[in-house]
């Protein structure tokens, strides 16, 4: 998953910037209804008039923690207010596109409608295309069109896509300093990226780097951290992958780590149902292979 850079809101006329959870549904995982900006209390309301790029990421943050429908959706509606701000060749359009476009790919996993995800890759290029040569959030923008060019990959299985979200994910290192906290979140990304395509071409150097990252990512994430969970399934995915192109002794542990992540991971998050089917299958071949 794509974290968004920089953790401070930084002003610019009179909007911001700012840094992805998982998204996570709610116990009843049924959507919401009526207006989805009825709810926030007034001093939420009147930063959603003064700072809308900030009261998003406050009510993305806040899909994350309670799963509610309507807070995504809502989201989405502060995003646009933000993006209204600026003219179309204005650099700093780029935040709030950037922000559309994994807000539209959070609405995609919840609704699977294609063209939100057609969608979501449109507003991450139109981000990158848009930012100004140095800006600081280049790789914000660049970790948001990567990821969603992931998952347009895994519903279409175009080697293009995942070939593009490679690139672009190693480019976003390339822009990401050293020391930036969230640098540790892309290489994530990247790790992701490239099992997936290294699943695609039979490509053991690539599953081997692959791997290599998820575990380098897992090892320097703290147990409490809310990414934990979602990096113990990335190490377990790379583990998997290399079992299934010819080294069938990675699948005990693969089986281990997604086990954890599921304790890990809260009630109806939408990472649980792939995961469990993946249990599933890890113990049908175990159990095939004597193993």
């Amino acid at each position: 998953m794509a974290r968004w850079f920089g953790g401070k809101s930084r002003k610019a006329n009179k909007t911001a910037r700012t840094p992805g959870v998982a998204e996570r549904t709610g116990p009843s995982g049924e959507s919401g209804s009526g207006d989805p900006l009825a709810g926030p209390r007034a001093d939420a309301r009147k930063l959603l008039d003064e700072d809308p790029l900030t009261a998003a990421d406050a009510l993305r943050l806040g899909y994350g923690r309670t799963g509610d429908p309507a807070m995504l959706l809502a989201a989405v509606k502060a995003m646009e207010l933000a993006m209204d701000r600026y003219p179309t060749d204005d650099p700093q359009r780029a935040s709030p596109l950037s922000g559309l476009c994994m807000l539209y790919r959070l609405r995609w996993q919840r609704e699977r409608d294609p063209q939100l995800l057609r969608q979501a890759v449109e507003y991450g290029r139109q981000a990158v295309a848009v930012a100004w040569t140095g800006d600081p959030e280049m790789g914000r923008h660049l970790a948001a069109l990567g990821t969603a060019l992931e998952e347009t990959f895994r519903h279409g299985d175009r080697l293009e896509d995942i070939d593009e979200a490679v690139a672009v994910h190693r480019h976003c290192l390339d822009v990401i300093p050293l020391d930036h906290p969230d640098r540790l979140g892309q290489e994530s990304n990247l790790a992701n990226a490239l099992v997936l395509r290294g699943v695609a071409g039979a490509d053991l150097a690539l599953l081997e780097e692959g791997l290599e990252r998820t575990r380098a990512a897992l090892r320097d994430t703290p147990a409490d951290d809310p990414a934990h969970p979602a990096r113990l399934a990335n190490v377990a995915a790379a583990l998997a992958a290399m079992a299934l192109t010819g080294s069938p002794h990675h699948l005990a542990e693969a089986q281990a780590l997604y086990e954890q992540a599921l304790r890990e991971f809260p009630p109806g998050h939408p990472a649980r149902a792939g995961i469990e089917g993946a249990v599933r299958n890890i113990r049908r071949l175990r159990q095939a292979r004597g193993i």
